[in-house]
């Protein structure tokens, strides 16, 4: 994430507590430039395990800022940049950066072009999870919109085209295909969960990829209100490394650099959704695999049998409904299952590696 100033961290803050005390939100128009700002903090607290942050004491390490600007410089010419600052547990920290910044051109209706720094668009809302006041829930469901992963899947540095077309009795289709590169911290929330995913005792100290695409259709259907969406996306080239500590059964330490090339890095989502007056209702099914070839620095280390851990496949879903009762008081509803492994097979890799005592086999 690029850093800002400390002048402009305190501009953007000053302006913050301008716009409005939490939760809020304001607009206001300064010349063709308007200006959308919000402030959110929450309190999170659970009577067992520690869930995304230290959560069994209560934690107000929950909190979201922004700082939006849009404007049409033409009639198809739209530009607009956000600055974004959010803090859950050990991600985010309050650090302030680019949210997004590009410009979108809208040629015909079934061509546009937008460009820069662009929220990604994957699911039903996935675009405008950072805009809490168009839904119900305070967090989308970890099912298939991973909090964790947000560092990584929310912008992508590219290209983007859409477009909408008519369907006749049909209804409408619409389309948007994404391709650029992701930022990838290594003390980031995604890499949390891929340390965990690929070694508990591995530090990692590196994540990187040649590129990312995103794709999705979206099916306006003659029924009003109702639409079916379906998204795609692949990481291609995806790396990393990081520093790894081995014990043998005779006590010996080995450390080590290990490196992952990710041979396939990509998932889908299924959704639909109906909208009936104040009424919202929601359903959405995902997967994502994750298949990955190991490499040691070690030369006395040898990889396990077919390069590394076995392609897996996570699996989520959940149902959802909200209604709106005043203009004040909305109210959801959620069921939601999800499967780190959707074969539900555990399995522990075996690797070799010859010491100057003597030969040993650990875990990795």
């Amino acid at each position: 994430m690029r850093h800002i100033s400390v002048l402009f961290q305190f501009l953007f803050v000053t302006l913050g507590i301008m716009i409005g005390i939490v939760p809020s939100v304001r607009a206001f128009e300064i010349g063709d430039i308007e200006i959308h700002g919000f402030i959110s903090q929450g309190y999170l607290i659970t009577d067992n395990n520690n869930y995304m942050a230290d959560t069994k004491g209560g934690t107000f390490q929950f909190d979201e800022m922004g700082l939006n600007f849009s404007a049409d410089v033409t009639d198809q010419l739209h530009i607009a940049m956000q600055i974004f600052s959010r803090d859950l547990g050990d991600v985010g920290n309050n650090e302030v950066g680019l949210g997004y910044a590009f410009g979108d051109y809208r040629w015909l209706n079934w061509l546009g072009v937008r460009a820069g720094k662009i929220k990604i668009d994957y699911g039903l809302y996935s675009e405008i999870r950072e805009m809490d006041m168009f839904r119900t829930l305070i967090m989308l469901p970890q099912s298939v919109y991973p909090e964790i992963w947000r560092d990584s899947f929310s912008n992508i540095n590219g290209v983007s085209f859409y477009g909408y077309v008519p369907g006749g009795f049909m209804g409408k289709f619409a389309y948007n295909f994404q391709i650029g590169a992701m930022d990838f911290d290594p003390d980031g929330g995604f890499a949390g969960y891929l340390h965990h995913k690929l070694n508990d005792d591995l530090n990692l100290t590196d994540i990187d990829s040649d590129y990312s695409w995103f794709s999705n259709i979206q099916w306006h259907t003659p029924v009003q209100g109702l639409k079916w969406k379906g998204s795609y996306y692949r990481i291609e080239g995806m790396s990393a490394q990081g520093d790894l500590s081995m014990v043998t059964k005779e006590g010996d330490t080995f450390d080590t650099v290990i490196h992952y090339d990710f041979a396939r890095k990509d998932g889908f989502t299924l959704s639909l959704e109906y909208l009936w007056k104040n009424l919202t209702v929601s359903a959405e099914y995902s997967e994502d695999t994750l298949d990955s070839n190991i490499n040691f620095e070690d030369e006395t280390i040898q990889a396990p049998p077919g390069g590394g851990p076995p392609e897996t496949t996570s699996q989520g879903w959940y149902l959802s409904a909200s209604y709106r009762f005043t203009d004040w008081l909305e109210s959801a509803l959620t069921y939601s299952e999800y499967y780190p492994n959707k074969d539900n097979c555990a399995v522990a890799i075996k690797i070799r590696t010859k010491s100057k005592k003597s030969g040993n086999t650990v875990s990795v």
